[in-house]
């Protein structure tokens, strides 16, 4: 709720930011007696390309609380929005000129003003959500998940809490709890404690979380040592609502559609290129696990040298691939990454069913068998469709090892515990601006 409402005073703070710039606007363009009419007319469709901006902003992380604070790559990734925005106020009005207005240096005013205010707002909004607007917390245990919650807490003061005190156990602390306005105890499950000193607590009105529900809270993911057989009877809905279920069939099918229509001429292209590079298989196909560890097959332009009859660039078997500078990828092979053609072919298993728009993306069985040895409950993640993107992938790198494989599971848990059908509508926008900046 509290990161919530923070996000919704970024928002707002847009809103006034492109407001403020529009009423300069109309003050130095548009406020003689004949240009009147003009400023109305202008109202609707700036409002429009106000939400338009609000949506690229939002594809680009500026929305996120652990990615506003003002360092050198918050700052290059705004500015690539504003420009990107700029952008779409062109194709709107020019491209598309639904409404019959073509603002020209208008346009232009706008969204300098607009990058001022906005960027302004937004620096005093972190020092406020970092300084002033914060709930003071106390830290209870001693395990190595709660000391990197600390770490990020301090890291990140704008989701809203400062650390006050640490200790190790419940009774060590010494302090009058009942002085601290809207306190939090942050408690590691771990560590023993009575009933009643729980309960003396939720007297005096304090929130208490555990490790877990901290984790969730703040960083969206979940600890994978704190999941259990209760944690997936409880926490998790497998089933969802039939509307979610309906609405999530009908988009992955309907985007699917899309995407291989519009996306046709590239993927033709990039056929053409890799027959003339090196011949075939042009496409490869992988096993991958899917929903009730069901294996599929999953498929895509190949990319890399064909070292086997089938296409893989694998002669003794299945290897972590290393990155974009994998020396297996040939020169057709950097073109079609870079540019995402040869993921297209995957819409064919969204239309089969085997994987959904939005979920946790499938791994290959023999990677799956030694994950799920050294990382506890991973097959849990199979306990809904995989997806063509998903939380993890926004949230986190490319996983090339167990440590990293980790790390994206605990962003898959969050997402099989919290998904629904705006989450997945924010996956598929972030997703789409990952597509064209990396």
């Amino acid at each position: 709720m509290l990161t919530m409402k923070r996000t919704s005073i970024i928002f707002f703070g847009d809103f006034i930011s492109f407001v403020l710039a529009f009423v300069i606007l109309a003050f130095l363009r548009l406020s003689g007696q004949n240009d009147l009419a003009s400023a109305s007319n202008h109202i609707l469709p700036f409002l429009i390309l106000y939400f338009s901006w609000a949506l690229v902003f939002y594809m680009f992380g500026l929305y996120d609380l652990l990615s506003i604070k003002p360092t050198i790559p918050y700052l290059k990734r705004w500015a690539i929005a504003l420009l990107c925005s700029f952008g779409v106020g062109i194709i709107l009005f020019y491209f598309v000129p639904i409404f019959g207005i073509s603002p020209k240096l208008n346009l232009i005013i706008q969204i300098i003003l607009f990058g001022i205010f906005s960027f302004s707002f937004r620096r005093i909004i972190y020092t406020l959500f970092s300084k002033t607007i914060t709930q003071p917390a106390i830290l209870i245990g001693e395990s190595s998940y709660l000391l990197e919650l600390e770490k990020n807490i301090k890291i990140n003061p704008q989701v809203g809490i400062h650390i006050i005190h640490h200790f190790k156990y419940l009774n060590d602390m010494d302090i009058d709890l009942g002085k601290i306005k809207n306190l939090v105890i942050i408690i590691d499950k771990n560590i023993g404690f009575k009933s009643d000193d729980i309960l003396n607590l939720y007297r005096k009105n304090i929130e208490i979380l555990d490790t877990a529900k901290a984790y969730e809270k703040y960083l969206t993911k979940i600890p994978v040592e704190y999941i259990d057989l209760s944690f997936v009877i409880e926490e998790v809905n497998t089933k969802k609502d039939i509307f979610y279920q309906i609405i999530s069939w009908f988009l992955d099918k309907l985007f699917a559609i899309l995407t291989l229509i519009i996306t046709s001429p590239l993927l033709l292209i990039g056929i053409i290129a890799r027959a003339i590079e090196d011949g075939r298989p042009i496409f490869i196909k992988q096993q991958r696990i899917g929903l009730n560890g069901k294996i599929f097959n999953i498929y895509k332009l190949r990319s890399m040298i064909a070292l086997s009859p089938d296409g893989s660039a694998e002669t003794n078997g299945p290897v972590w691939a290393t990155g974009k500078d994998d020396p297996r990828i040939t020169k057709v092979g950097k073109v079609i990454r870079k540019l995402h053609i040869d993921e297209i072919p995957q819409m064919i298993n969204v239309l089969a069913g085997d994987i959904s728009l939005i979920g946790p993306r499938p791994e290959r069985p023999e990677f799956v068998e030694m994950l799920s040895k050294d990382i506890p409950y991973y097959s849990f993640r199979h306990i809904v469709k995989p997806g063509f993107t998903g939380w993890a992938q926004i949230k986190y790198h490319y996983a090339n090892s167990v440590l990293s494989s980790k790390e994206k599971f605990k962003y898959d848990l969050y997402y099989v515990k919290n998904r629904n059908i705006f989450m997945d509508f924010g996956i598929c926008l972030r997703t789409i601006q990952i597509i064209f900046t990396h």
